[in-house]
């Protein structure tokens, strides 16, 4: 069964709004401070392309992403 265009909006919604709250908790900084932190990176591009399917994982999982990310270490989002 394909998702349909809301359920992935939805999905891709409800994770950067996730990863924004972390991230402003994580770096004790301002929602709209996270938010534009956020919009810079690879990972939230790479949310956004439906193609990934990275909207399909969990909340926890983009959020590993987006700490690999931050280190430099983005070779370990290649898998095998």
């Amino acid at each position: 069964m394909k998702a349909s265009s809301v359920n992935i909006n939805k999905s891709i919604q409800t994770i950067s709004l996730y990863l924004v709250h972390r991230l402003s908790s994580e770096e004790n900084c301002s929602s709209e401070n996270a938010l534009k932190k956020l919009l810079k990176t690879m990972t939230y591009e790479l949310l956004q392309d439906k193609e990934s399917g990275l909207y399909a994982e969990s909340p926890e999982y983009v959020w590993s992403m987006l700490q690999d990310e931050k280190r430099g270490d983005i070779e370990s989002w290649i898998k095998e």
